[in-house]
């Protein structure tokens, strides 16, 4: 697509809309974990499990996702994908047992799963290359968001209502509601842009036409950066509830600080990436500074500067997001981008989605404390493969082709 079109804005929204309440329900127990790990009497080892247990089938699930939403679907995912986990997190608040709330966790991946390879595909064929940054960066921001605000809003449910079980039920009438006008955008953005582009207009593609290098260090890169992605906003309630003896409300509410000033990492770096044409020193400062960051968990802090290295990880580490987004929009096949993006979600989130257990069981054995050497290690390693990236050509001829048509449109 060679302009941005009311379609282009449709899918936006509908996209940004999903994308928050992906992440809200995937992130759904994190507030709560200190409360069901008591009541439930789980080790870190099976809170791991728990933990990791939706996003191992939503990594499972996306190589399919993908695969099908080239054949047509793309649109149904996005869509389902709320309602789906909606249903599943009401069924999560009547859980009794281990056994229970793992399988429910592992139905919450699987309906989670048709978000992320169906997304990123829909917004690349709305937006024209040099806008694609601002537009991934804004709906990976409602994902932001719904990590950000899950911590406080299930501190502020526990208060409110008294328990998980009623916060959970809760959390999933809003998703069963929030279904509807997702699924009418994108319904609309469809026929939207049937009308708009009748004439035939398209853009240049400048994506490749196979498998890259690139791709497959994306593939990697994804993989390194996952593991600290996940353990840290999934896990930092209870790494602060044990760590440093915070009640489960405090925990949430600096996690949630953490996540808001990765929302304004993200902010700064989505426009900055789209108007300086480059993606991958984003990535390399991002996981670099990350890396620092998370070294400094290792030691016990006074309030003043834990708070500003919870800051610090979520600045730095989501300031890489929208430039990554980007990125992998123009490194992925043109002709198999629900194939590809399929394939990043899956065997690139795979070390990501069995992180948590990771963590949980090297905290068992050694200490919770000594499980922040493992994200060290793995935003270390995610920093060297940054480095052996390379920036796309894509942005600045798209930016050319832009400025052309807006030249010749003031003749």
């Amino acid at each position: 697509m060679s302009r941005i079109t009311r379609a282009s804005y449709a899918v936006l929204i509908a996209c940004t809309a999903a994308h928050l309440l992906n992440h809200m329900y995937t992130g759904a127990l994190s507030p709560f974990l200190p409360l069901i790990r008591d009541e439930l009497t789980l080790n870190y080892t099976e809170v791991g499990i728990v933990t990791s247990a939706a996003i191992i089938t939503m990594t499972i699930s996306h190589l399919m996702v993908g695969y099908l939403g080239d054949k047509g679907w793309r649109d149904f995912f996005i869509s389902s994908s709320v309602i789906l986990s909606a249903i599943v997190i009401l069924f999560t608040s009547f859980a009794t047992s281990f056994v229970f709330i793992t399988i429910c966790m592992l139905l919450l991946g699987t309906g989670a799963s048709g978000y992320h390879p169906s997304a990123f595909p829909a917004l690349s064929e709305k937006f024209p290359c040099g806008a694609r940054a601002k537009a991934t960066g804004m709906q990976a921001i409602g994902g932001l968001v719904g990590m950000a605000i899950i911590p406080i809003l299930g501190a502020t449910l526990l208060i409110l209502l008294g328990n998980w079980r009623d916060s959970l039920f809760l959390l999933g009438i809003i998703g069963v509601i929030s279904f509807f006008p997702i699924a009418g955008l994108m319904r609309y953005s469809n026929q939207t842009c049937v009308g708009e582009f009748r004439d035939g207009e398209t853009e240049e593609d400048n994506r490749p036409e196979g498998w890259t290098r690139d791709y497959a260090l994306s593939i990697l890169s994804m993989g390194l950066r996952g593991m600290p992605f996940r353990c840290t906003t999934l896990l930092m309630p209870l790494y602060l509830v044990e760590s440093y003896g915070y009640e489960p409300v405090w925990a949430g509410s600096l996690t949630t600080v953490m996540l808001v000033a990765g929302l304004v990492g993200e902010v700064i770096s989505a426009p900055l990436s789209d108007r300086v044409g480059r993606r991958v020193p984003f990535l390399i400062i991002s996981a670099g500074l990350t890396t620092i960051c998370l070294g400094f968990l290792y030691f016990p802090l006074e309030p003043i500067v834990l708070l500003a290295i919870l800051i610090g990880i979520g600045f730095f580490f989501f300031l890489g997001v929208p430039p990554n987004t980007a990125y992998l929009t123009e490194v992925t096949p043109r002709d198999a981008q629900g194939l590809a993006f399929g394939l990043l979600f899956s065997v690139g989130a795979l070390p990501g989605a069995i992180a948590p257990i990771i963590f949980g069981a090297i905290g068992d054995f050694y200490g919770i404390e000594t499980s922040i050497l493992f994200l060290v290690l793995t935003a270390g390693l995610a920093t060297i493969v940054s480095v052996f990236l390379r920036d796309t050509n894509t942005v600045k001829q798209d930016e050319e082709i832009i400025s052309k048509e807006t030249t010749i449109s003031k003749m």
